[in-house]
């Protein structure tokens, strides 16, 4: 009973809630109608107001220099001037006007006896206005002028004999295009238009605004002029079926008015954009107010889901910090531990070397390699937990990998347990790295094992499937596509939904402390994350655990070998640099560059390097370089050493490879890239392979 009436409740005030937010946004939506209509208002009437100051300003100074040309001429000195004088004067009087176009002297009978146009004074004739007869300034209608074709309008006045007779009519014509060019920069919306009228309504000429032309008309327009006592007027009209807004300003002392229009719904534009997302918030709120119920009733389960939600975001973003300090531990641990290693292996080498054939010593040393190797792949194992390190795949077959997974396995079962693998002579082709793809399904392999404490069955599958949709799996999603799939299937004890979703997280066993460390599986997850593979896991208590690991098929055309070790390994006198910050290991590399028949010079500190190589840039053949050192990395080196000489082949050194190193070490040209620890024979083969395709000049060997 207590639900339905809150359910109530919450609609009553959901919807009151509604009605009082449309009430406000409709008050805010008037308020800020008005506030547009104010804002435009204001604007028009400045803009109305700078117009009318210009226009007067124009008709003033054309008034102005009438007069004066027109004392001129009824004095002696004009009464006496030639038809040429006359029109001399007009060019010098009155076209030093910018908006004048043309300028004319007419008799009483209406004919041009001077005038600045080029054409015969005799062969124009204009009518005389009746205002001709009074002393005021006369404004004509607009015309095209017969010779250029350009609309223009004529302010014209008298000009008066010493008697008081009216003797002639001196006009300037004032150029369209002048007006039109000043409208024009005038900061405009596009959609202003702009007309210069006289106070009688005859059109003299107008602006539309940059989307629209200046219309081309012969005769005058004759318009309606609301009436003005002074100054400005802001009404609101009907024109061509549209709303406007008209500020109008009569030109004080002259029969001309200025008049601003700009479209009701041009001004109003912004406010109706706006109030299409009134209208879109009214909407969802309604929607809203209609799923209150809905809400109500779900309220419960979506509390409980968001609590879930934030547990699994807390543990992920735990794991996301255990996988940080993971990689940085790593990536440290590495490269310390990857320095030591070279040392051990560098001169366990060296020590081989020394040892005869028939020496009991000679397996002890191989032993000790052995073991080295073993660190090796260990010390990549570790650096698997760090997101940022960078690991350069190619395409490779499948089937030698497991069929090494296999041996290896096989190896160590006890006598209770049986393997079977199937599908091993498929073609299948990958986009990897095979000590990564061996370590994945090793890690698996060894867990199947471990299920299995009373003995069982183990089976490797190799095959390969066609998607045709998104496939959301335990660890990534299968994509649409070709991909090969390697199933591990165990009878074993199996596991639960919530284990399933729990394996992959660091640290986490179901073995106990006492018999696993609980990263296997998330070193499998990181790799195969890595590759943009997936992994799929099924399982059901006592009825054992199946996983089926996803790779994106590769073209078998695309599979590449190994970079082949160059035959003929050893040197013939060549200078090669060594730079470290090591000086055990610059020793090191100092030996086994001289038991190579290489001419090594170490150095223990990277400026030292530079600077030698500064001051005998043709001695050294090669530069062998750390990347990690104190002073200038070996990106940082190899970018300086190459502005002295880019020919020189570098090759770089280091412990842990990153993808903003391995960016660096290729815009500073570094030619080659080798992991510590580093053995004899992957130098000899990179600094072979390096100096006979250097394009450096030969130097002499002494």
């Amino acid at each position: 009973m207590e639900t339905p009436r809150l359910a109530r409740r919450v609609m009553v005030a959901g919807l009151a809630l509604i009605a009082m937010i449309i009430l406000a946004e409709g008050h805010g939506a008037w308020l800020d109608r008005r506030e547009t209509l104010a804002d435009n208002e204001h604007a028009q009437k400045a803009l109305v107001r700078l117009l009318e100051e210009q226009a007067a300003r124009m008709i003033q100074e054309t008034d102005v220099v009438l007069s004066d040309y027109g004392q001129w001429v009824a004095s002696a000195e004009g009464r006496q001037a030639t038809p040429e004088q006359l029109r001399e004067r007009l060019q010098t009087d009155v076209m030093r006007l910018p908006f004048v176009a043309s300028a004319s002297l007419a008799g009483v009978n209406g004919r041009v006896f001077a005038t600045t146009r080029n054409a015969d004074p005799g062969s124009e004739v204009v009518e005389i206005p009746a205002t001709a007869l009074t002393n005021t300034l006369y404004i004509g209608a607009p015309f095209v002028g017969p010779l250029d074709g350009k609309k223009t309008f004529a302010v014209s006045r008298r000009i008066v004999a010493p008697n008081g007779g009216f003797t002639c009519v001196v006009a300037a014509h004032v150029a369209f295009d002048y007006l039109t060019t000043f409208y024009s920069n005038v900061d405009l919306s596009p959609d202003t238009s702009i007309r210069l009228l006289r106070d009688d309504g005859v059109e003299l000429t107008s602006y539309m605004g940059d989307d629209a032309t200046q219309p081309d008309k012969s005769t005058a327009t004759r318009v309606v002029v609301p009436p003005l006592e002074q100054g400005e007027k802001l009404t609101y009209r009907v024109s061509g079926g549209h709303e406007e807004v008209a500020a109008i300003h009569r030109v004080e002392g002259y029969p001309l008015v200025v008049e601003v229009t700009r479209p009701l719904n041009s001004v109003l534009r912004e406010w109706t954009d706006d109030q299409a997302g009134v209208a879109i918030r009214m909407f969802v709120l309604v929607a809203l107010a209609a799923a209150l119920a809905w809400a109500l009733r779900t309220a419960l389960i979506r509390q409980a889901r968001q609590e879930q939600e934030h547990r699994r975001l807390e543990r992920d973003l735990e794991i996301a910090h255990r996988m940080d300090a993971l990689g940085f531990l790593a990536a440290s641990v590495a490269h310390d531990f990857n320095n030591v290693l070279s040392a051990i292996v560098g001169y366990a080498e060296l020590a081989r070397q020394s040892v005869s054939a028939e020496s009991s010593g000679l397996a002890s040393m191989d032993r000790l390699l052995a073991a080295t190797e073993r660190a090796r792949e260990l010390i990549r194992r570790v650096l698997t937990f760090d997101p940022k390190r960078s690991i350069e795949y190619a395409p490779l077959a499948l089937k030698p990998i497991l069929e090494e997974v296999a041996q290896q396995i096989e190896a160590t079962l006890p006598p209770t347990m049986t393997l079977r693998t199937t599908g091993l002579e498929l073609p299948a082709f990958v986009c990897g790295d095979s000590t990564e793809i061996h370590q994945v399904v090793m890690n698996l392999c060894t867990n199947a094992v471990h299920a299995m404490p009373t003995g069982g069955r183990l089976e490797i599958e190799l095959s390969r499937a066609e998607f045709t949709e998104v496939r959301t799996v335990t660890v990534g999603r299968v994509m649409p596509g070709s991909w090969c799939c390697v199933t591990i299937a165990d009878s074993g004890v199996g596991l639960t939904s919530e284990q399933i979703g729990s394996i992959f997280e660091p640290f986490y066993s179901i073995r106990g402390s006492e018999q696993g460390t609980g990263i296997g599986l998330t070193v499998v997850s990181n790799i195969m994350t890595r590759m943009r593979g997936a992994l799929d896991v099924q399982s059901s208590v006592g009825k054992g655990t199946r996983i089926c690991v996803y790779w994106p098929s590769a073209s078998a055309d695309t599979a590449t070998a190994e970079m082949p070790i160059v035959a003929g390994t050893s040197g013939h006198g060549e200078t090669v640099m060594v730079v470290d910050d090591e000086p055990e290991l610059v020793s090191l590399t100092e030996e086994v560059l001289a038991s190579l028949g290489y001419e090594p010079v170490g150095f223990t500190g990277s400026r030292a390097a530079l600077r030698a190589f500064r001051a005998q840039p043709q001695r050294f053949d090669a530069l062998v370089t750390d990347q990690r050192m104190q002073e200038l990395d070996g990106c940082a080196l190899a970018k300086r050493i190459h502005k002295i000489d880019a020919r020189l082949p570098i090759i770089m050194v280091t412990g842990y490879r990153d993808v903003d190193t391995m960016q660096r070490a290729r815009d500073a040209g570094i030619v080659e890239i080798l992991d510590k620890p580093l053995n004899t024979q992957t130098l000899a083969a990179a600094l072979s392979r390096q100096l006979s395709a250097s394009s450096r000049p030969a130097r002499a060997v002494k």
